[in-house]
């Protein structure tokens, strides 16, 4: 289980800075911008509350709770969305609800739930049936919206702010992939040290698992863990192996996260080649090289008279010897 202390969040999330009513002020911290991804921690951290306790909607596609945080004597107040929580979440847009219970310090609005449907109720008296949970529209706003015009009636001062997320199941991607085929990373030569990058909606608090394993024996070459780093519009990922790298051979890499097993994982082929030096053209053989204003046949002629000369010389032998 992850660490859920304040301090590692706030370093480890994207950070969103939203205002309050009441001179409060509020940090929102999710997976990504605007992005909550399953089974991941979410807080809102807020400062300047003036009226006591506040609550906390969130409300959903098949989902519907509330939580109660108690302000310290500064006004500052946190909610915290543990990652057992949020992996119950769907896809889709949620609403998040602040409601501050106005300058009489007392909660007027309230969620009864029932089971044909959840009521809003206004100091008990049931003012609106938002139904159940597992019929509210992919468009949340409209179920926000009739909690917040409830929270309107003239004879009520709960001040409710509403923020909305989109939740996503976690998703990590590999770069370059599909640039040497389907499914495969650039190939790789022995020797060469490995950089393989990629996004992931998955937050900066988790560590993602490399598994680089042998295609043909699925044997565990190497293994390590990565951190995810924030991004602007996704965040990213990035692993490295020093020279030499990986022996010449066919392998899987895998990257995931050990919260789910049917998503927040990827993986990807590399093929890693010999390394061979390039082998030296041999040369044509050349003739060899003459004498400046010689040619073949300057050289070759006085051969040629040399040889018939012999040869005439041995026909007289040859006749003289007959004689």
């Amino acid at each position: 289980m992850k660490s859920l202390s304040a301090t590692v969040i706030m370093l480890a999330l994207m950070v969103v800075s939203l205002s309050l009513p009441a001179s409060a002020a509020l940090t929102v911290l999710t997976s990504g911008p605007q992005t909550i991804a399953r089974a991941d921690t979410v807080m809102f951290a807020g400062t300047g509350a003036q009226n006591g306790s506040m609550i906390l909607w969130i409300v959903g596609r098949n989902y519907f709770d509330t939580k109660t945080a108690t302000t310290d004597k500064k006004g500052n107040f946190t909610f915290l969305i543990k990652p057992q929580e949020s992996t119950l979440f769907s896809s889709g847009e949620y609403a998040f609800l602040i409601q501050d219970p106005g300058a009489d310090k007392s909660i007027e609005i309230a969620p009864l739930v029932w089971s044909d449907g959840i009521r809003i109720a206004d100091r008990g008296k049931v003012i609106t049936n938002i139904g159940q949970k597992t019929s509210f529209p992919a468009d949340i706003s409209q179920v926000a919206s009739t909690i917040l015009n409830v929270s309107a009636r003239p004879d009520v001062d709960d001040i409710f702010t509403p923020y909305y997320f989109y939740v996503d199941d976690p998703y990590i991607r590999f770069n370059r992939v599909g640039e040497s085929g389907p499914g495969k990373l650039p190939d790789q030569t022995t020797g060469e040290a490995l950089l393989i990058t990629g996004t992931t909606n998955i937050g900066p608090e988790n560590l993602l698992l490399v598994e680089i394993r042998n295609t043909s024996s699925n044997e565990l070459i190497t293994s390590s863990k990565i951190p995810v780093e924030s991004g602007t519009n996704t965040n990213q990922w990035t692993y490295s192996l020093d020279e030499p790298g990986l022996p010449a051979g066919s392998y899987n890499v895998t990257i995931s996260e050990n919260k789910f097993t049917t998503s927040g994982e990827a993986s990807a082929q590399l093929t890693v080649l010999q390394y061979r030096m390039a082998d030296t053209p041999s040369s044509p053989l050349q003739p060899p090289e003459l004498p400046v204003g010689e040619t073949l046949y300057s050289v070759f002629l006085p051969i040629l008279i040399s040889f018939a000369a012999l040869v005439i010389i041995g026909i007289i032998m040859l006749v003289s010897l007959r004689k």
